[in-house]
């Protein structure tokens, strides 16, 4: 196994926008949740491991001692934040050919060189291989030179945006969106199922996006919620903003959440309120809630030695929509990580469905487009098993061309054609409104 040397140091605030910029052409990746105020933003790939399966997640947590075991710290210190390791994977454990071919089904990534935001600090780290009969001392010198020759290119690079594309956007089928949802609810009408989570694409077509922009844009206009880039291959970036968090772990405490139900903002702060009250009054948006909420807890009390949720739901608001939210805390029991939690949870019925594995043969037979990455699990996680794993919805993936983005809905008994098409493009609004927004 390759011995990987980490030097990590605290430097001035830079924006994780610019470094992110200058790894143009590089493998990149971000993830940022203002919830734990932390972001890490990766260039390169030191280290990578993947998994495969109905069990890929698992198998990544498997494989966490081995992965973080090949880093040699360089200056260990206190004040200094540990190594961690990207993560992400699949909605489904197997993926048609197309365009998601450069994403693999699973992987742990160790960027090559990574900057880090915790707290009101910044701090920068290289991850190099350790070369063949080099002295620690000589792997010192070497990389503190690596390091200050990066960031004096990185402080004096400039940047300038792409061409604004004139952006056209396609949206489904309407009418073969409406013959979907008629045959999902008669599954649930025959019992087959309860709720089955769909979703469509829409083609934003018309130039290259300056994804680093539009992260940084979607940090201002929904700083509660999680920002994320994977990009594997250049030219394949996979990037968005999501509210819901899957879990996070630390020690042996851990917090999730049930979202489900959706309503859209009102235009007044009188009408917000109602459009808010009647959230919480549908009965059609709180059996969705149940159904996750009930997933999410029949999931984890094998694995959780503690369990308490809120009594009732909550609004969640977003800039053009809210949604019910219950909150989810508890106490593992010993042996379980981040990535395992994330291994019994994914899907859960809020972009799966209810009974599980229904819902997901009849999305995979009948919803009509490659998942990929959409609303499946990704995030970090570091050597002792802690993390934070959000859910990637609301996302796009971008290519030179432009962007397919993703919008789904959760589709009961009383689900009504016309409501589910609204939501799901309100959904995908929000991302083509920042893209424009970053390209005008």
């Amino acid at each position: 196994m390759t011995r990987i040397i980490n030097y990590t140091l605290p430097c001035p605030p830079l924006p994780l926008t610019d470094f992110l910029r200058f790894g143009a052409g590089m493998p990149r990746f971000y993830f940022e949740s203002s919830q734990s105020s932390r972001a890490i933003a990766g260039l390169g790939i030191a280290a990578q491991t993947f998994g495969a399966g109905e069990n890929r997640f698992a198998a990544l947590g498997a494989e966490l001692e081995n992965f973080f075991s090949q880093v040699r710290l360089l200056n260990p210190a206190e004040s200094l934040p540990q190594p961690v390791a990207l993560a992400g994977g699949s909605f489904f454990s197997n993926m048609r050919p197309g365009e998601w071919e450069s994403f693999p089904a699973a992987a742990l990534i160790l960027p090559r060189y990574t900057l880090t935001r915790l707290g009101g600090e910044t701090f920068f780290a290289l991850n190099q291989p350790a070369a063949a009969g080099e002295s620690l001392a000589d792997a010192a010198q070497r990389l503190r030179l690596e390091a200050d020759s990066f960031l004096r290119r990185l402080r004096a690079a400039s940047f300038s945006p792409p061409p604004a594309p004139d952006f056209s956007f396609e949206e489904t089928s309407r009418t073969d969106w409406e013959d979907l949802l008629r045959r999902a609810i008669a599954q649930i009408d025959a019992d087959a199922l309860q709720k089955v989570v769909l979703a469509r694409p829409g083609r934003a077509a018309g130039g290259a996006v300056d994804v680093p922009a539009l992260l940084a844009h979607l940090g201002e206009t929904c700083p509660a919620c999680f920002r994320f880039l994977f990009e594997f291959s250049p030219g394949a970036a996979f990037a968005g903003t999501t509210p819901e968090r899957l879990v996070s772990v630390t020690g042996a405490k851990f917090v999730t959440a049930a979202v489900a139900g959706s309503i859209r903002r009102g235009a007044a702060a009188e009408e917000d309120a109602a459009l808010g009250a009647a959230l919480l009054a549908s009965a059609k948006d709180n059996r969705e809630q149940t159904f996750v909420l009930d997933e999410i807890r029949a999931k984890m009390l094998p694995l959780a030695e503690q369990l308490t949720f809120d009594a009732t739901p909550r609004l969640l608001r977003l800039p053009n929509i809210q949604h019910l939210q219950t909150g989810i805390a508890g106490k593992l029991r010993a042996g379980q990580s981040a990535l395992s939690i994330v291994q019994a949870l994914h899907p859960t019925p809020a972009v799966g469905g209810v009974p599980g594995a229904a819902a997901l043969k009849f999305i995979r037979a009948a919803e009509g487009f490659e998942r990929g990455w959409y609303a499946a699990p990704l995030g970090w996680v570091n050597a002792a098993g802690d993390g934070d794993f959000a859910v990637a919805i609301r996302s796009g993936l971008f290519d030179e061309n432009g962007a397919t983005l993703f919008g789904g809905a959760g589709i009961v008994a009383d689900s009504e054609p016309q409501k589910e098409w609204d939501e799901t493009g309100l959904k995908m609004r929000f991302l083509l409104d920042a893209l424009q927004a970053v390209t005008a």
